[in-house]
């Protein structure tokens, strides 16, 4: 299978129903052999190694006592390897260990997983009983789902914020947005699609194993969801699909997930929204936010908040998805009662609005939810535990921005 342009390597950390509390320590394997680094290169040469078996792209290559030498960036074979920069650590013909980061194994929500593949079957015609069925395996590639909290920047070392301090900036990435960093910001985007694709590796341990079965797939892309509902952490849910490369059995790898459990934006609720506004397009004009809240909010759903399709193509020189834009809804669950006070939906059906949602108080604890362009295309009655409430749904028309402060 050919793989893409505009790769980036990571790995996932396959854990189901990771609870938001629940941490562990890096604990990176020992692997088999010496190798030799220099601060000077980006190789990593090795002696009786196993570098293509206990090898995981995106994950970190330490010394042995621990020190962080550098993230493995390609895997040549069981003798050869290199680093995304040049190594951090010198080594001679020392033993070392590898094991995922807090940055690139992730501690996730509600993960499915699943390989699949299609067929096409020979249908043998007459009427005698001992002709089996003949199926060709035409296709076959994998398929994964998972939950994550809308994360925060977290600690911003400088007044610009670097890549490391942007969680899950790879799986937004791969799914259509591209990150532009300013001071103290850093902004998910559509309006300048990224088109990078993801080397995803899902491993899958039980207690008292020493090895996990892995799963390595290549040009992963994938959709993102947003689900806000008031008094709970913001959720992310990505779907992802790529080329099945190899299952194989790996040294177990037990990740960090202690940055992930503390860098998720705060909890969305009347305490910590410091605006909620939405506003109406003066003909081509879109508004002009005040920085006040307008709109009393439950929920806030946006499926496929990025805006992008995909579709699977295979030809005679590789296999992978299309890409295409795709029209997008978002749905918005408000009070009546704060309706009819300050913004009546009833009245601007068909008309043009964009929306602001800002939550947290404290820096790189911040985020901030943009819709430039909506389109409102249906009002229906709804609830809101006994109050009376309205289901806006808009058309998802232009833009929309992630942004972390």
């Amino acid at each position: 299978m050919a793989t893409q342009f505009n790769v980036k390597a990571i790995s996932i950390y396959g854990v189901a129903q990771t609870a938001e509390g629940q941490s562990a320590v890096l604990s990176a394997a020992q692997t088999t052999g010496t190798a030799t680094t220099l601060t000077s290169s980006n190789a990593v040469t090795g002696v009786g190694t196993k570098f293509l078996t206990e090898f995981a792209i995106g994950a970190y290559l330490y010394d042995n006592i621990g020190v962080e030498i550098g993230r493995i960036a390609t895997v040549t074979d069981d003798l050869n390897a290199t680093l995304e920069t040049n190594a951090a650590v010198a080594i001679s013909g020392a033993t070392f260990a590898t094991g995922l980061g807090p940055k690139n194994a992730l501690a996730v929500l509600n993960l499915n997983y699943s390989t699949e593949l299609t067929t096409e079957a020979i249908q043998y015609v007459g009427n005698e009983l001992n002709r089996d069925e003949e199926t060709i395996i035409t296709d076959t590639y994998a398929k994964m789902d998972f939950e994550v909290f809308l994360p925060s920047l977290g600690t911003i070392a400088g007044t610009t914020p670097t890549v490391n301090e942007v969680p899950l900036v790879d799986w937004m990435g791969a799914s259509g947005m591209a990150l532009s960093l300013s001071t103290g910001t850093a902004k998910f985007t559509n309006s300048l699609p990224s088109n990078e694709y993801l080397t995803i590796e899902v491993r899958r341990s039980s207690p008292n194993i020493a090895t996990q079965k892995t799963f390595t797939t290549t040009d992963n892309q994938g959709s993102c969801d947003l689900d806000l509902t008031i008094g709970t952490f913001a959720k992310l849910k990505f779907n992802f699909q790529g080329n099945l490369v190899s299952i194989t059995q790996k040294p177990k790898l037990t990740p960090n997930f202690g940055d992930q459990k503390v860098e998720h934006a705060p909890a969305f609720k009347s305490t910590t929204i410091t605006q909620s506004e939405l506003g109406l397009y003066n003909g081509a004009v879109p508004p002009v936010f005040t920085g006040t809240s307008n709109i009393c909010f439950n929920k806030l759903q946006a499926p496929n908040l990025v805006g992008f399709g995909y579709s699977r193509y295979l030809t005679g020189c590789l296999d992978g998805w299309s890409k295409e834009a795709t029209p997008t809804d978002v749905t918005v669950t408000i009070l009546e009662d704060a309706a009819d006070a300050t913004y009546n939906p009833d009245n601007h059906l068909g008309e043009l609005h964009a929306m602001r949602v800002k939550a947290g108080n404290v820096t790189g604890k911040k985020v901030e939810l943009n819709f430039t362009k909506l389109l409102l295309a249906k009002d229906a009655n709804s609830t809101v535990a006994a109050y009376a409430g309205q289901d806006l749904n808009f058309r998802n028309v232009e833009y929309t921005d992630i942004i972390l402060t």
